[in-house]
């Protein structure tokens, strides 16, 4: 994904309900590796397990598929401060970059906003499912 989505003001006003809920996933194994890692590494399941909690991820589960997102903390995204996302928008993760603000969220209090389906957790789930070699 070459272009960013977000909506600052949006974003701001809304105080990040998207990051509150969990953080977003990467859906590009490739995009991942390289912003994280040398491309001469080794990279693997149990490589990941130790080491992404030093970077400030974690591999979440989903539905067997193991997916780096960065870490939960109590108030959702752990990068996710009061002045809104902590790291720069070239470093964060695909799902973060795609969302598409809604001002609905603001009129509603609640998530308007609009993933599109190519960064869909289903989708996501498979791309890295076919990375990691995981029977379907």
């Amino acid at each position: 994904m070459d272009e960013f989505a977000a909506d600052p003001q949006t974003c701001r006003q809304c105080r990040g309900l998207c990051c509150q809920g969990h953080p977003g996933a990467w859906a590009d194994p490739g995009r991942f590796l390289a912003r994280h890692f040398e491309r001469e590494q080794r990279i693997d399941i149990p490589y990941l397990r130790t080491t992404l909690p030093f970077l400030g991820m974690e591999l979440r589960d989903l539905c067997g598929v193991p997916v780096p997102t960065p870490r939960t903390a109590p108030w959702g995204c752990v990068h996710l401060g009061v002045a809104g996302c902590k790291l720069a928008p070239e470093d964060r993760p695909d799902q973060c970059r795609a969302l598409i603000p809604d001002i609905e969220t603001l009129l509603h209090g609640e998530i308007r906003c609009r993933m599109p389906v190519e960064y869909g957790t289903g989708t996501i789930r498979e791309t890295w499912r076919e990375f990691w070699g995981i029977e379907g």
